[in-house]
């Protein structure tokens, strides 16, 4: 006779599946269109994640960039000046996969609701650090509860997705599989922003509405083609695939206009061919970026040009800042004294900051993580990126022998020091479509790192 023990994951899949059922038949009776399509949509992820925990990381993944957003209201003032509160499709896969995952958890003794990884306690600190601050705001009415509140939880949102991956991923079968999601989804985004060229606006990614955020898909990009073009450089067996892709991302990436995403692909471009040993391609992105710098007309295309030179030749009788003697334009004169003002607002609340969202908006996620979370807050960002690149690094060096791995982390490398440079002019790492994408990579490189073999030999992965 089958025990009760042995009948008790079915009998769990059951109950799970008949109360999604119900509790979405009743949702479902009087809510709009657009509703009806996430409660289905988050019923399927639900029942995803309980039965099958790797197919609800695939749906994830295409809900990162390919899910439309649902405003929830306007925050009143603070850091997202007056702008829509906006949730994203994701944003309830991931409330809804993590509680699942949860309650599978508490059924399931054997499955581990956080695992151990080197990255736990800067991440914790960082996180506790933006909690304790945003409450203190709230105690001096310097942060909006609603809003502090929902942006808190969407920092907190990119760990449970880091901390769902190491969970989830158990061989690395299963690693590359999700690679090739991420890059598929990545090409569609593309694609989408390539049709976007010929109406003559800034290209921007899927369902981003009338105002879209070119600055955000050229974040998202340049990690993407960091990672693509360290494959390229070092694995045969894709390069082909790896090149043409490459080809298409660019096309998107040079079209969003993005002066930070443009920054960010300079030390990109000169890391990629240095961290895969690539010694001659070096030399020729060496000489291609001083002919770019020389006489850039000459090599990039003419909208490009264009929004590069706008910056110091804008005709404008507002003020404007120098830079290095030379005056630039009004938007990023307006970052700048931004960026003076947010020190001066700093020395008011030194330690923990004003909050999250208990200043004034500022794209330099720098400079507003130091007024928003104090020094405390900046040193443990500052410390969860080192920690980053330490694992990114130590699974580097661990998967030399494997071309393929060794072109993904170094790739990675690439991109994320490429981020680290857009985050001067962004607020790279906390925003949605790009961190999402970037924390998963995290999570896969971690894995990488602890179960890599240290000796050199390569990994045996299915070609």
């Amino acid at each position: 006779m089958t025990s009760l023990a042995g009948e008790r994951p079915r009998i769990s899949a059951l109950i799970m599946v008949a109360g999604v059922a119900v509790a979405a038949s009743v949702f479902l009776a009087s809510a709009s269109m657009r509703s009806s399509v996430v409660i289905i949509l988050g019923a399927m992820a639900c029942i995803l994640a309980f039965m099958n925990a790797e197919l609800s990381i695939y749906f994830l993944i295409f809900a990162m960039l390919l899910s439309p957003e649902l405003e929830v209201g306007q925050t009143e003032r603070g850091a997202s000046l007056g702008r829509a509160v906006t949730l994203r499709v994701d944003d309830f896969l991931i409330l809804v996969i993590s509680g699942t995952w949860f309650l599978k958890s508490v059924l399931y003794k054997e499955v581990d609701l956080i695992r151990r990884t080197s990255l736990n306690a800067a991440i914790f600190v960082y996180a506790l650090l933006c909690v304790v601050s945003t409450m203190l705001g709230m105690v001096e009415g310097l942060v909006v509860v609603k809003t502090g509140s929902l942006f808190v939880l969407k920092y907190i949102e990119y760990f449970v997705i880091f901390f769902m991956a190491v969970n989830i991923t158990r061989d690395m079968v299963q690693l590359r599989r999700f690679m090739v999601v991420v890059f598929l989804v990545a090409a569609i985004v593309a694609v989408v922003g390539i049709a976007q060229i010929p109406t003559g606006q800034r290209v921007s990614a899927p369902f981003e509405g009338p105002n879209g955020e070119p600055n955000t898909l050229g974040g998202y990009l340049l990690l993407m083609m960091g990672t693509l073009g360290g494959i390229a450089l070092t694995d045969k067996r894709y390069r082909v695939l790896s090149v043409t892709l490459l080809v298409v991302l660019m096309m998107a990436f040079l079209y969003t206009l993005s002066r930070s995403s443009y920054l960010g692909f300079i030390p990109l471009l000169l890391l990629l061919p240095l961290l895969t040993r690539k010694y001659l391609m070096l030399l020729v992105v060496s000489l291609f970026l001083l002919v770019a710098v020389t006489v850039p007309q000459s090599v990039l295309p003419a909208s490009v040009f264009k929004r590069i030179a706008f910056t110091f030749n804008q005709k404008t009788r507002n003020q404007q800042a120098k830079v290095f003697g030379t005056a630039v334009d009004t938007s990023t004169t307006a970052r700048i004294f931004y960026m003076q003002a947010a020190l001066d607002a700093f020395f008011d609340h030194p330690i923990l900051g004003w909050g999250v969202t208990g200043w004034h908006f500022l794209d330099s996620q720098y400079f507003r993580t130091l007024v928003e979370t104090g020094m405390l807050g900046l040193s443990s960002f500052l410390f969860l990126l080192f920690r980053v690149f330490q694992v990114t690094w130590r699974a580097r060096e661990a998967v030399r022998g494997d071309p393929l791995l060794f072109g993904f982390t170094s790739g990675f490398l690439a991109g994320f020091v490429g981020l680290m440079v857009h985050a001067i002019g962004a607020n790279t790492f906390i925003i949605v479509r790009i961190m999402e994408p970037f924390w998963l990579f995290v999570a896969l490189i971690w894995i990488l790192s602890e179960v890599a073999p240290r000796q050199g030999d390569p990994l045996a992965l299915p070609v």
